[in-house]
Formats: C-alpha cells, sequence, structure tokens
C-alpha cells in the first residue's frame, strides 16, 4: 500500500484539537471552511493514480480488436434468453481468452477453487498441507479477500468446494466465476467489461466479497478483482469543485481496494478521522460506500457515501468518466448509496476527513438468573431501547448483543456491550451519559457486570484496541437478515413494546442479534447538506436502531432442503415480525436478507428505486452488470435454484 502525503505540524495541531461536546443534536466537529461566492479557493483537485492514466481508446483498437474489445452499450438479451455459460457453442474459444489474457497483459487468472488442495478433483491443486492451512484458516477474512474468486459466505455459492479431511468429497466451481483478472490499471477493467458485454458473458466485481448476499461471484461469470488497486494519498487542503456549498479541507483519495484497517492506519498517520466501517476488511470504496456505509461515526458524520467528493468509473459501456456534483451529478448520486454491481466499476473515491478526537469506550454484560426472569431481562432491554435517542444524539454508537442461551423456545438470555462507544467523550461525561441506564437496570433488580471504561485518544486507537482483527468467516450455512427500526418505534410506548415484543420472538425461538444504537447524523451545515443529497437507503435518515438477526441455528452439513426451510422461517416468520413492527422503513442491503420481500422499497427506498432504475436502464442498457437485489435484478434469475436458498451456481437468464 502507497501513502502519499504530507501534512504540516501546525496543521496537525489545527485539526487535532478536539471540540467541546455539546449537547443535543449539535455536531462536535468544528465547522469546514465553506466557499460562499466571491474569489474561490484555489483549486486542489485530486490527480489520477498514475495507473488511472493507462486507459483504453478507440485510437488503440484495429478491427479485430474492437471487435472483441470495442466500446459501446450493447444489446439486451430477449427475455428467455441466458448469458453465455461454460460448454455453450457461443462461449469464446480458449484462442480468445488466450488473445484477451494477452490483451490485459497477462492479467487472466483461471479460477481454481480456494479449498481444492483438499480434494483428488484438483490433482494440480492437490496438497494435504496447503489443505491443512486452508481448513485452519477458512474463518479469516483475509484467506478470501486475498484469493481472486473466493468469498465470506460459501452458502449461496452453493456450498460446493469447502475444505474436507476427505479428498475424496466433490469439489466443483460452483458459483465461483470461471474467471478472473486481477486489475491492475483502468484499461483492464475497461478490457474486461468491454469483452464480457460483446461475448454476452456474465460479469462480476470482486473487492474484498463482504457482502452478506455473495455479490460478487457467479457460475460462469468472468470477475473484476479490483482488490490491489490500494493506493492511498492525502490531501491537507483539498478543494475541488464550484459553488456556495463546495468542501474545502483534508480528504483521502483511495483505490478502489483499500479497506478499513489501511484508512483508518494512514488517517491516524495524518492527524485526523475517516468515516469507515467497523470490520476491518471492508472495501471501503467498494460495497461499503455503494450500499450506503454505518460506521462507529455516523452518529457524528452520517454515513460513509456521505462523506464522498468525487468518484472515478468505468461504465458499461467502457467510457471512463468521472463522477461527482460538477460531472455527470446523476451517476454521483446513484454511487454513493445505490448499490454496486450496477452502473460500473469504481476505481478510485476522494472521501472527506475530520479531526483527529478521543473515544471512550464501555463494555458489560448482564444476563438471566434465578433472581432475573426471562420478563426482567427483557425490561431491561426495553430500558436500553428507550435510551437510544439520548444516546445518539449525543454522538454516541452502541455496538451489542443478545444471545439465547438455552434451547429454544428459550427463556434465558445474555446480553453484552462491544461496546458502547462515545466519541469525543472524557471518562467522566461517558459515566455521566450511561448513569441513567444503569439506573434503571438497578431498579429493576438486574445485576450487570462492572462496567469498564476505557479511553483512547483517537478514533484509530479505539478501534483498534476494541474490535477484533480478525472477523469470523466462511461459515457453510450461515444466512441473516436485518431492519432498520425508525426513531418512533423508541419513543412512541406502544410500538416501542410492539419492537420489542418482535425482537423478543425472533430470540426466543433461537435467533442471534447483533444490534446497533446508531443514527444518520443530520446536515449541520450546507457542506454536509450537499453530501447527503445521494442515494442512501431513506430509511437510514430516520434510524435509531439497526439490527441483524440471525437465523436458525444449521448444522454445517445441513442438506440444502434444510437450509432453504430455515431461511423461510427466518423471512417469513422471524423478519416478518420486524416489519410489521415497523411498515414502511427497511433494511441494509449490504447487510441484509438475500430473500427480503419488496427489496426495491426495503433495501433502497421506493422513490430512490425508480430513479436508480431510470439510471441503470440509461447506463446500462444491456444488463452488463447484475448481481442479486441489486437495482434492476427482478429481470434476470439464476437458473436451478429452490425457494428461499438462491445460490449463484447456475445460468444466469433473464425472467421470460
Amino acid at each position: 500500500m502507497k501513502v502519499l502525503g504530507v501534512l504540516t505540524a501546525l496543521q496537525v495541531a489545527v485539526w487535532a484539537t478536539p471540540a467541546p461536546v455539546l449537547s443535543d443534536d449539535a455536531t462536535v466537529f468544528p465547522r469546514q471552511q465553506q466557499n460562499r461566492g466571491g474569489t474561490p479557493p484555489p483549486s486542489s483537485c485530486a490527480p489520477k493514480f498514475s495507473w488511472e492514466n493507462t486507459i483504453l481508446t478507440e485510437a488503440s483498437l484495429d478491427k479485430q480488436t474492437a471487435d472483441l474489445f470495442g466500446f459501446g452499450k450493447g444489446k439486451l438479451p430477449k427475455k428467455g434468453e441466458c448469458k453465455v455459460f461454460p460448454g455453450d457453442a457461443s462461449w469464446p474459444s480458449q484462442q480468445i481468452w488466450n488473445k484477451f489474457n494477452a490483451t490485459t497483459g497477462g492479467a487472466l487468472i483461471k479460477t481454481v477453487p480456494l479449498a481444492a488442495p483438499c480434494h483428488n478433483d484438483w490433482p494440480q491443486a492437490y496438497d494435504n498441507a496447503t489443505c491443512q492451512a486452508i481448513t485452519q484458516n477458512w474463518s479469516d477474512p483475509h484467506l478470501h479477500i486475498e484469493d481472486p474468486s473466493s468469498t465470506m459466505w460459501p452458502i449461496f455459492q452453493g456450498r460446493t468446494c469447502l475444505p474436507s479431511n476427505d479428498p475424496n468429497a466433490p469439489c466443483t466451481l460452483g458459483g465461483y466465476a470461471a474467471y478472473s483478472v486481477a486489475i491492475k490499471t483502468v484499461k483492464q477493467i475497461q478490457l474486461a467489461i468491454n469483452f464480457a458485454r460483446l461475448a454476452n458473458l456474465r460479469l462480476v466485481v470482486k473487492n474484498t466479497g463482504h457482502d452478506f448476499a455473495d455479490k460478487s461471484i457467479g457460475a460462469g461469470a468472468l470477475s473484476i478483482w479490483t482488490h490491489k488497486l490500494n493506493d492511498i494519498q492525502f490531501f491537507p487542503s483539498y478543494s475541488c469543485g464550484s459553488g456556495p456549498a463546495s468542501y474545502s479541507g483534508p480528504a483521502f483519495k483511495l483505490g478502489a481496494g483499500v479497506v478499513t484497517e489501511e484508512i483508518y492506519a494512514a488517517a491516524e498517520a495524518h492527524g485526523v478521522s475517516v468515516v469507515g466501517g467497523e470490520c476491518h476488511t471492508v472495501g471501503i470504496a467498494g460495497g461499503y460506500i455503494a450500499g450506503g456505509g454505518h460506521s462507529p461515526l455516523s452518529s457524528l458524520a452520517g454515513m460513509g457515501a456521505d462523506q464522498v467528493l468525487s468518484l472515478e468509473v468505468v461504465l458499461p459501456s467502457g467510457e471512463y468518466v468521472t463522477a461527482s456534483a460538477d460531472s455527470n451529478p446523476d451517476l454521483y448520486w446513484a454511487l454513493r448509496g445505490g448499490g454496486g454491481s450496477t452502473f460500473g466499476v469504481v476505481t478510485s473515491v476522494v472521501i472527506r476527513a475530520y479531526p483527529k478526537i478521543p473515544v471512550t469506550t464501555m463494555t458489560f454484560n448482564f444476563v438471566t438468573s434465578p433472581n432475573v426472569t426471562a420478563d426482567v431481562f427483557w425490561a431491561g432491554m426495553r430500558s436500553f431501547f428507550g435510551h437510544f435517542d439520548r444516546f445518539t444524539s449525543a454522538g454516541a454508537y452502541a455496538y451489542w448483543l443478545v444471545v439465547p442461551i438455552a434451547p429454544p423456545p428459550a427463556n434465558e438470555f445474555f446480553f453484552q456491550f462491544m461496546p458502547f462507544w462515545a466519541n469525543n467523550m472524557t471518562v467522566s461525561q461517558t459515566q455521566a451519559l450511561v448513569a441513567p441506564f444503569l439506573a434503571e437496570l438497578t431498579a429493576l433488580g438486574i445485576p450487570y457486570s462492572t462496567p469498564i471504561f476505557t479511553h483512547f485518544p483517537s478514533y484509530f486507537q479505539a478501534y483498534n484496541g476494541t474490535f477484533p482483527p480478525l472477523e469470523q468467516v466462511g461459515a457453510p450455512t450461515g444466512h441473516s437478515g436485518s431492519r432498520l427500526f425508525p426513531r418512533e418505534n423508541f419513543l412512541n410506548g406502544a410500538k416501542l413494546n410492539t419492537t420489542l415484543s418482535a425482537v423478543r420472538y425472533a430470540i426466543t425461538n433461537g435467533g442471534v442479534l447483533i444490534g446497533y444504537a446508531i443514527r444518520s447524523a443530520p446536515p449541520t451545515d450546507a457542506i454536509s447538506l450537499k453530501l447527503q443529497d445521494n442515494a442512501v437507503n431513506p430509511a437510514w435518515r430516520k434510524n435509531l436502531g439497526f439490527f441483524i438477526l440471525g437465523g436458525p441455528q444449521t448444522a454445517p452439513d445441513a442438506t440444502d432442503a434444510t437450509i432453504a426451510n430455515n431461511a423461510r422461517i427466518l423471512t417469513t416468520d422471524w423478519m416478518k415480525r420486524w416489519r410489521e413492527a415497523s411498515p414502511g422503513a427497511g433494511s441494509y442491503m449490504s447487510e441484509g436478507d438475500i430473500n427480503e420481500p419488496n427489496f426495491q422499497q426495503s433495501f433502497y427506498g421506493g422513490e430512490n428505486y425508480k430513479r436508480l432504475l431510470k439510471l441503470k436502464k440509461k447506463l446500462d442498457p444491456s444488463d452488463v452488470f447484475w448481481a442479486i437485489t441489486a437495482v434492476g435484478s427482478e429481470d434476470w434469475k439464476v437458473q436451478g435454484q429452490l425457494d428461499f436458498y438462491p445460490t449463484q451456481n447456475g445460468r444466469l437468464c433473464r425472467v421470460s
């Protein structure tokens, strides 16, 4: 990873000075400079990375290469027609694949499943020592990120090649792409898009593969692997744009492959903070920003997509353009929250930065016991829910867990903060903020473990000291859904009771709840107002509680029918009650239920979806890009799937 740019000692001192903690909805960040007319500040736009200057042009194509890699919008297949699949007569010949590989500079990779060393089906890859290493590290996200085709959630790959102690266990490509292009230049992305469009290949985009719905894989597909585009450049005084609400201040330009832990470290090195994910290995410029992106800083600074000042993107036509408030504004609007694998491939993004701030965290837990019945436990949860508005209005964020500790129907439960996160607060300020909640637990007769308060001098140090560096991934049967519960569900007593009842029902029956007390901070000035004019799901703007629900526990060797049945329970019973408790709200697309009913409204918002679909049809009339639950995905379907268990292991065809 390259980190460029210098911040002077004076600028470090200015930006690192924390603002006082303010009450109510006041921001704790100093306002950034605004261009209010008159003489504009000197322009300091972000130059392209060197690899972004290596591009494909019309002039560089002769007649033969233009037939394979030329620009254009293509033709939409007829209803019932499919993307070309391996074995079809129209599948590109080996000579054509060789030509494509040579044209990309040898960047083409033929897929070998990550777990192939465990299986005799892949004699060229079989190796017992390698198999043992893969098996041992299968739950480590870095293992899957560094592989061009693997995914963190093999459930929707079809579970066709998992680590095994039995070398005779079957191993096939399943939902993995047929080939990947290891991207190092914009030209390679253009070539891949144009080749896929002209050859009618299925096309997928992989950065890290974090999305719960496995949007980065697809049987028979050509995959664009962007993870190695991990340059970072810092601008102490970025100023690029026109108008009274243009942003001036510190900013970063990130390559498409930069992950959370990398940009947080870079921000720390330059004495600033940035909005990013909670997981260390989430790709910031990929599905994170495309999906909206929540953060421990969201209660202060809004969503990940609200930080974007500009993007560079390759369109379905192969054209390479800039998307910003001043250039392709409709595309700029859509790329910030309108979903990935839809409008093109983002190569880089410019995001704003904030002053360096301290953070105080708190952890504790409570549990049912002979003296704490299930009803009392859930009364404690109701008390907690009742403080969401107060906590988030102060800029805090709470990350917590509720699990049943008895078989369903359970009457024993466990709660834990992981942690309570107080931005720009001292220990004493954090103690004062949580004191009313702790007093209510005591009044209910709920003993809790001694709260542990830890103060960190910066966001980065709090992040590294709090969140585990290795998230657990790779479970072959894990399936979850999520809901964005609006503010009214926590302030209105009747709605709070309904919400609590729906949540309790799911946990009692075996669900596991990962919860967040989080809001998307409202705009505080003209700059943030302008930046929040984007395609982020409107449900986030009303949210106070983001809840992720793990479905019924499913054995790793469960049959497809069992997986489908448990998914049906999650969608049509547990999550149905959550939807009924929050009519008109929504879900977070990147951590949502792949079977979400009316995903268009739930993941995007109804009016947003109409606008996004119109732009999709304009920019990608031949549907070069497709991903499940993405904009326009309802027009296509992967064949041969069970109801409630839609894998990517099958031919992709237009709905007839």
